[in-house]
């Protein structure tokens, strides 16, 4: 669920972003956020045309060269967040009651694809306060959703503060192989 209006009713703190239909608000936005921000059409599944852009230069270039951008075909800008690293949690719920969950967490500091990045399984360099923030998070948003079954989420921890960045309602790629 990349639904980042429903992330907000939640009340689940996330980068900041907006879905812009223009060039003008996109600037505005980036020069309120400031840079870097991270880029992508908002019609895009994954990472793909994903950009972090640095400067009003880089995001010019970007909206004209790599996207449309209007009212059929928006961009989401967040707020791209240096330095950050990128946790996975992997859940499953009954009845938006979660009965087990894993995380790991990303080598690479966050704006790497998770398709592309390399996962340690347990964590290795996590504060016991994130983990606390990320499994009560978790657990916020799987009661808020009523799941059942497997869910992943994917968060951004810098200096101890978590950011929601998507839920996935599947098993993803971390999800842990189990056996009976």
């Amino acid at each position: 669920m990349e639904n980042r209006y429903k992330f907000s009713c939640l009340g689940v703190d996330q980068p900041l972003w907006k879905e812009l239909m223009s060039f003008k608000a996109a600037t505005e936005f980036c020069d309120k956020v400031g840079y870097p921000v991270l880029v992508r059409p908002s019609y895009v599944l994954s990472g793909a045309a994903m950009n972090v852009v640095s400067t009003s230069d880089d995001l010019s270039n970007y909206l004209t060269q790599a996207v449309e951008v209007s009212r059929d075909h928006p961009v989401v800008i967040s707020k791209y967040i240096e330095q950050a690293k990128k946790i996975e949690m992997d859940a499953i719920a009954k009845d938006g009651k979660m009965v087990m969950h894993y995380i790991s967490e990303h080598v690479e500091n966050a704006g790497v694809h998770s398709g592309d990045a390399t996962l340690i399984h347990p964590p290795q360099d996590l504060d016991p306060q994130t983990v606390k923030q990320i499994e009560e998070a978790t657990a916020k948003i799987g009661n808020a959703l009523n799941v059942t079954g497997p869910f992943n989420i994917q968060f951004i921890a810098k200096n101890n503060e978590i950011k929601v960045i998507e839920c996935n309602l599947c098993a993803a790629r971390s999800f842990p192989f189990s056996r009976r």
